[in-house]
């Protein structure tokens, strides 16, 4: 089968696509008959598992075996969630919401006769938000990967919704800022879009803002209002604070279109009625709108050094279903003078990985003939094109795209996050940072330390993620992104030098290369980034993956 996905792995909703016989991205329906799937997991038992809709009515009956949000949680420190007497980390309850979504398109597909019997959907793209760092990325691709799933990459969400305004009609060349906000995160980016060719500016935002933080603003005036009418706490009782979680979505989603809404809620000590405008749910949230306005006054003051400002920005594209909320758009307009653009909030995402899937499907194609050619193997000519770059000039030449894909696609990216490694000066450990935030993908960067004591015989790569735009920085109390131990063949004098390149390649994703320059001693090392599933985690989420039924 020729045809490979995009995956919009949302916080609330998510939703696949691919590139149909026309060259048109199309998002699938799932088996309700919906182009998105609410991304909240039930565990029945560990072998019946069950996601989307009819999960998401169970957060209120059965609150202890459902979980929603699951996205806030991926790549964290504290990624466990327990449901129905089972531990699950982020990535594996977010593989189920993954294997529904698969489960649902290949029965579509198989339907209209897209595909035949036998035939599945593998090869995907699946989308993250772009302030993501290593931690989150690898755990969304883990959760791709335990979903039974080929990952060719991971994409940022505002660069997938570009790509999909790009390829909608039209010779477009414009600047473009993408207004990202989703049910659990927030991004904001500033990018030029040129039909295929698109590059990213400069991005910021806050992977713990979105939707559901209007949702518990909302809750908490509820709650408060409940108690001063009737004199009882309801966030006491978990079945009512379950249904309240859905209420205050639809009363939110209801403001869209509506001046005011009736609130009613059912609680220990009776219900609680009260009508809600929209002016009063504003003023509740207005906190929230400004964290929103700030991150993205950050992101312009970047976008202005590189040339630029507001007044060179073409177009506001608003993406993710939060930022249909009325708020937005007025706040943009009164402030900035812009009309914004609603880009098709829940399906641009999928739409746009799909777009980047054929793509890449052509690219990987690609790199394996040069291998074949060069007699070499594909980590090895990966490997020295992060070095050179000559691969991705060469592709870039070449015709590109795979059959049926809507345009050839030439993304420039960079990094959300600054990275760095821990060396001396004079004397004290610090961070030295050697790749920075905004600077431009794929990254490359080599500098020389030195050892510090005589017959050494290993180093400590200790490598560090921060939003800093510091070269150096206090070491303080921060936790490394991970350490690497590089073992040398034989022992070297104080002060040899030990040259460290440090890469990024186009999906964001880490490589360090070193070598000390006594004996030539090179790294040789796979390393475990520090907030990931360990193997038996990792082997314990694939067996009850193989045996639990997703419906």
């Amino acid at each position: 089968m020729g045809y490979v996905f995009g995956i919009d792995l949302g916080t609330t909703y998510s939703c696949i696509a691919y590139i149909d016989e026309y060259g048109k991205p199309v998002v699938l329906k799932n088996s309700d008959g919906d182009h998105t799937t609410p991304s909240v997991v039930m565990v029945e038992s560990e072998s019946n598992i069950i996601v989307g809709t009819e999960a998401k009515r169970s957060i209120e009956i059965e609150p202890d075996k459902t979980v929603q949000f699951i996205k806030r949680k991926m790549g964290k420190e504290n990624d466990q969630v327990t449901l129905n007497g089972t531990t699950y980390t982020a990535p594996e309850v977010s593989a189920y919401i993954l294997k529904k979504l698969v489960t649902d398109a290949n029965e579509e597909l198989k339907q209209t006769g897209v595909i035949k019997d036998g035939e599945e959907v593998k090869d995907v793209v699946i989308t993250c938000p772009a302030y993501f760092g290593m931690n989150e990325k690898q755990a969304t691709k883990t959760a791709g990967e335990l979903a039974g799933l080929n990952v060719l990459n991971i994409i940022n969400e505002p660069t997938a919704a570009a790509i999909s305004y790009g390829v909608s009609g039209g010779d477009k060349n414009e600047t473009v800022l993408v207004y990202d906000l989703g049910g659990g995160t927030f991004d904001i980016t500033v990018m030029n879009v040129n039909g295929g060719n698109i590059s990213v500016i400069c991005t910021g935002g806050d992977d713990q803002l979105g939707g559901k933080d209007w949702d518990e603003a909302l809750m908490d005036y509820v709650m408060q209002r409940y108690e001063e009418e009737n004199g009882e706490d309801l966030s006491e009782d978990p079945e009512a604070v379950a249904a309240l979680y859905v209420d205050v979505e639809t009363w939110k989603k209801s403001l869209t279109s509506r001046e005011k809404v009736n609130m009613s809620v059912n609680g220990p000590a009776g219900r609680f009625r009260e009508e809600l405008t929209r002016e009063k749910y504003e003023e509740l949230t207005s906190d929230l709108l400004n964290r929103t306005k700030n991150l993205l006054e950050d992101v312009m003051a970047v976008a202005t050094k590189q040339g630029y400002p507001m007044d060179k920005i073409d177009k506001v594209l608003l993406v993710g279903g939060s930022s249909r909320m009325p708020q937005v758009a007025a706040m943009i307009e009164r402030d900035y003078h812009v009309t914004p653009i609603l880009a098709d909030p829940d399906e641009a995402v999928a739409k746009g990985a799909a777009v980047y899937a054929s793509n890449e499907k052509a690219y990987n194609d690609f790199v394996q003939d040069e291998a074949v050619k060069a007699g070499k193997t594909v980590e090895e000519v990966k490997e020295e094109n992060l070095l050179t770059g000559e691969l991705d000039k060469k592709f870039a030449i070449s015709a590109g795209g795979s059959a049926g894909s809507a345009l050839k696609l030439n993304i420039t990216n960079v990094l959300s996050r600054t990275y760095g490694i821990v060396a001396l000066q004079n004397g004290k450990p610090v961070i030295c940072n050697m790749l920075m935030i905004n600077d431009q993908l794929p990254s490359t960067k080599t500098q020389r330390f030195y050892t510090a004591e005589d017959n050494q015989d290993a180093v400590v790569i200790s490598v560090y993620e921060s939003r800093s735009t510091d070269e150096v920085m206090e070491l303080e109390d921060r936790v490394a992104l991970t350490d690497i131990d590089m073992r040398f063949t034989k022992k070297v004098p104080f002060n040899t030098a030990v040259d460290m390149t440090m890469a990024l390649d186009n999906a964001g994703m880490l490589h360090i290369i070193a070598e000390e320059q006594q004996y030539h001693s090179k790294l040789d090392t796979t390393f475990q980034l520090s907030n990931q599933m360990t193997d038996d985690e990792m082997n314990s989420a694939a067996l009850r993956m193989s045996s639990a039924k997703v419906e």
